[in-house]
């Protein structure tokens, strides 16, 4: 019996419209931040402070640095930022080659 294989699996599955599920997550909660600023704030301070979120937010759901998407690589950096940077050599037994 044979089993189908599927094609693309490396790409993401598109769950909610043309959005990924983290892609959704990320506009989602942009507008739920700027959504109630609009309760808290005026009108200038709410666009003052919306425009920033707005953009955070269509940059992690979008953005790719070297077809990475952002969020992954701000972990990437995060990580190199607080480990070790000191690689230290040690050999290992690779296979003996025949005489």
């Amino acid at each position: 019996m044979r089993f189908q294989v599927p094609q693309f699996i490396e790409t993401e599955v598109k769950i909610i419209g043309p959005f990924t599920l983290k892609q959704f997550l990320f506009l989602a909660a942009g507008a739920v931040i700027i959504f109630i600023l609009q309760y808290v704030l005026p009108l200038t301070y709410l666009i003052m402070a919306g425009l920033p979120i707005a953009i955070i937010s269509f940059a992690l759901a979008f953005y790719k640095i070297d077809g990475v998407p952002l969020p992954k690589y701000l972990l990437m950096a995060l990580s190199f930022m607080t480990g070790t940077k000191r690689y230290q050599f040690r050999k290992e037994e690779g296979p003996t080659l025949p005489e």
